[in-house]
Parts: structure tokens; sequence; C-alpha cells
């Protein structure tokens, strides 16, 4: 089932749930990729509330009118605004600010969900994101980036586990290697051979913030053949191989079913898929 609705303060999302739920739910909560929307990831909207999960996508604005931020083609202007905010230190904050609010609003989502009324557990709240969302939930984990002289973090102490989706490394938005070891709660960071950065970064850049994070509970997923726009399904006359989004699928369910429900089950097999566990 899916609903879109305006949280307090005029942040709009939209809500993946089960049909029929039964019992308080794990919530997920998802931040998008830049030029992305609460729109999106229907793959893992599906995929996650058919395992019992509800699913909140907050619609980030990048700077950009809501209108144009959901637009699912953007102009050159559109999208150079959207970077130039989000490489500006002052915006940083702000997408983990939307996911507190995200947060906060849970507790009175079923008022205007009806079929939700009893039925969310607040006490095991995952967040998750893709590309700039993978940095949200990063940051969001207890990464620290460094502006000017000085440390700043975003905590979002509520959540139990995060999952980041094509994450950036050391050197992208104020990142280095001495931003990683505040991340205590679980982490599962996937990323492709194919997954290169923007500036020209190997795809072996998106493992920085595994390979320096402080052990237990975190996960490294490397799928073969995947890029950048494997994890959001593609772009529009380019859709993303369907094998691959399983095994994405695979893998996330098996991170949220372990740290949000307690599932003590082996990692999937992912063809030709490298995973390392800390």
């Amino acid at each position: 089932m899916i609903a879109d609705r305006t949280l307090e303060g005029d942040l709009p999302v939209r809500v993946h749930y089960p049909a029929g739920l039964i019992g308080p739910a794990p919530i997920i909560v998802f931040s998008h990729g830049l030029g992305g929307s609460r729109l999106g990831y229907e793959f893992l909207g599906k995929a996650w509330s058919e395992r019992g999960y509800v699913v909140v996508l907050p619609s980030h604005r990048e700077n950009v009118p809501l209108g144009v931020a959901e637009q699912e083609q953007h102009t050159l202007a559109d999208l150079r605004a959207m970077k130039e905010a989000i490489n500006d230190p002052a915006n940083w904050p702000v997408r983990p600010l939307d996911i507190r609010r995200t947060v906060d609003a849970l507790e009175s989502l079923p008022s205007q969900i009806r079929a939700l009324n009893g039925m969310l557990d607040l006490s095991r709240i995952g967040v998750g994101g893709h590309s700039y969302g993978a940095y949200t939930a990063l940051l969001c984990a207890g990464a620290r980036v460094r502006v000017g002289d000085e440390w700043q973090t975003f905590p979002e102490p509520r959540a139990r586990a995060f999952a980041a989706l094509s994450p950036p490394g050391n050197g992208s938005r104020g990142l280095s290697a001495e931003s990683w070891t505040g991340i205590r709660a679980p982490l599962l960071c996937m990323t492709g051979t194919l997954d290169g950065g923007v500036l020209g970064e190997p795809p072996s850049w998106r493992e920085d913030a595994f390979k320096s994070l402080p052990g237990p509970d975190h996960d490294l997923v490397v799928l073969d053949g995947a890029d950048h726009f494997t994890f959001s399904a593609g772009r529009p006359r380019f859709p993303a191989d369907p094998a691959l989004m399983k095994q994405i699928e695979a893998a996330t369910l098996w991170f949220w079913d372990k740290h949000l429900r307690g599932v003590d089950a082996p990692f999937p097999a992912l063809a030709g898929a490298r995973a390392e566990h800390k």
C-alpha cells in the first residue's frame, strides 16, 4: 500500500506499508539521491513493506521548489542549483534535520493514515539512503564533517541501524578518514564494481566508511556490475538489471531483519558479490 502525506512543517512524504498489517511494525526512513524524491525507489519500498516494514520517504527540496524537486527530469539550471546547495556547508545539516522531522512525526502519522493506528513500533527505526541520501544516512549514523576548523555532527539517536547505498568516501563534503569513528550503530554500506565517483574516484572510494569503521555489526556488500544508478532502479530509458535489484533487496532485507527484527539468518547468497562483515 502507498500513501502520500505532508508532515508538519510542510515536509511531503510517501509511505509504503503492508496490506493487512498485523502488530507493531518496524520503520525505515529512506533519503533519496540528488534530483530524486519520495516518488522514487519503489522497488525498495515494495520489497521492504511486503516483509512487514513501514517505509517513509521524505522529499528533500535541495534549494528548489517542491514541484521542481519532484520532477523526473530537471533542467541544467535546476541541477546546478541543487549541486550548489549541497556543496554549501551551511546546507549540510538540512537533510539530517528532515530525517529528524520525519522521525518526530512518526507518532502522529497514524492520524493521517488510519491503517497505521497502533501499528508503528517507534523503538525499531532504521535510516537508509542512496547517493546524497547515503551521505544523509551516514550523518544521521554519527559521521563527523569538518567545516573550517570545527567538527560538526547531526546524529539521529532514535534509529537503531543505518544503510548507505552508494555512499561517498573521504574528501566529499567535509568527510575524511577521521569522520567515521563516531559511528557505533550497525551500518550497511553497499556499492558496485562500476560505482565510481563523479570526480573520477574509483569504485573502491565508496568503501572508505566501512574500512574505517570501528566494529562490530558493520557490513559491506559490493555487487558485481552495479553502477551508481543501479540502486535507484536505473535511469529513464536505461533500467537497472533486475537481477542486481533483487540482490539489493536481499542484502538490505537481511540487514534490516537482523537489526530491527532480531532475525538470526545467514547472509544471502549473491552471485558475484563480495561481502565483508565486522
